[in-house]
């Protein structure tokens, strides 16, 4: 049998455990996610063939491409502010802006050349970010959406890939009838779930009458942001492409940890593997109308991608391509839109500020092969 060799951010918790009792899970996914000194983000870039996943961004340019098409639409139909600003949450490491961008220079050089601003608190990914786009960009970091925000007055066009998952979520367990805090505490000498106290109210946003046993998730920083997000759209126009793993509603217990590609225990080396959830956007669109904007979606990403035009672009892409080069083109729009892949379970919505109509790869449609 191997012998674990515990992390010091493991030694940090159980220390902290020891002193004042369990944790909230969502306290303990922010310490092993965010610690400055030894969390996953601080301490590594975790993208790509190398790192522990891979992004769309990082599967094929295409992606980024037509993120990139999508945001000139939409500011085209804002009639191209000469004040606009790019918001990107989550950044990773620069690929999608370095691919929108590329799209922008060449149909919509105004947009190009407006201000960047990354929402990024990791300095490891703040100097691949900069590698990537290059010092020519007005390029700008900033610790939170509350700072970026202020940064500016005109209308936001924005797009958060895979950010929205790796907020820190809270837990709750039903036990007895009633729904109780789900907690990370010490059993058998290893870090753990615990049943923690029952809840004093009961959350309107928790399902009313589940089982015992059963597990939801709210993720309170994803509606504050959102609600942000909102507010700042109504105010300045824009739009803002949202697309992550979720689910239209709470998807319950959903914690997962990946390293190296492998799923692992989310408690077995904490700050040493990527922890995530899957995105409640029912929950972002109840707070998007509550700042009085509106949330377009969600759709399947590979239904979106089809809608507007994925397959042609890559089609367009491959004419000239070697075979090979033409093979991984499409096996990369596979990878991006197949119901099997990240077609069904990766979701895609619009932030917007008020108004009617359903906005272009929102529509409704049966099949998207």
């Amino acid at each position: 049998m191997t012998e674990r060799t515990e992390t010091r951010l493991e030694d940090a918790i159980r220390a902290r455990i020891a002193e004042t009792g369990p944790i909230g899970v969502e306290d303990y996914m922010a310490i092993c996610l965010g610690d400055q000194q030894s969390g996953y983000y601080a301490t590594r870039d975790p993208f790509g063939g190398d790192g522990d996943f891979t992004t769309a961004p990082e599967i094929s340019g295409l992606f980024g491409e037509m993120c990139g098409l999508y945001l000139a639409h939409m500011y085209e139909i804002a009639g191209q502010p000469g004040d606009a600003s790019i918001l990107e949450l989550g950044p990773g490491r620069g690929t999608l802006m370095r691919d929108m961008r590329h799209v922008w220079a060449m149909l919509m050089p105004d947009l190009a050349s407006a201000s960047v601003h990354f929402v990024e608190t990791s300095p490891t990914l703040r100097e691949v970010q900069l590698q990537t786009i290059g010092d020519e960009v007005d390029l700008n970091w900033h610790k939170d959406v509350d700072e970026a925000l202020r940064s500016g007055n005109g209308p936001i066009f924005g797009v958060a890939n895979e950010f929205f998952d790796a907020l820190p979520v809270a837990q709750k367990v039903m036990e007895g009838g009633r729904w109780h805090e789900r907690q990370v505490g010490i059993r058998e000498d290893r870090l753990g779930y615990v049943i923690g106290p029952a809840l004093s109210e009961t959350d309107p946003a928790l399902p009313e009458t589940p089982p015992d046993g059963a597990v939801a998730e709210l993720c309170q920083q994803a509606s504050d942001i959102a609600m942000k997000l909102g507010e700042a759209l109504v105010q300045r126009g824009g739009a803002i492409l949202i697309i992550d793993y979720g689910r239209d509603g709470n998807p319950g217990d959903s914690l997962q940890a990946v390293n190296d590609h492998r799923a692992v225990d989310p408690f077995e080396t904490p700050g040493e593997a990527d922890l995530s959830h899957w995105v409640d956007f029912a929950a972002l669109a109840t707070a998007a109308r509550s700042a009085g904007a509106r949330l377009a979606g969600p759709v399947p990403q590979g239904r979106f991608l089809m809608q507007i035009g994925l397959r042609a672009r890559a089609e367009q892409a491959g004419l000239n391509a070697e075979p090979e080069a033409r093979r991984e083109l499409l096996s990369a729009v596979d990878r991006l839109t197949s119901p099997a892949q990240m077609g069904e379970v990766f979701k895609v919505a619009l932030l917007l500020p008020p108004g009617e109509g359903i906005p272009l790869g929102f529509q409704q449609e049966e099949g998207y092969t």
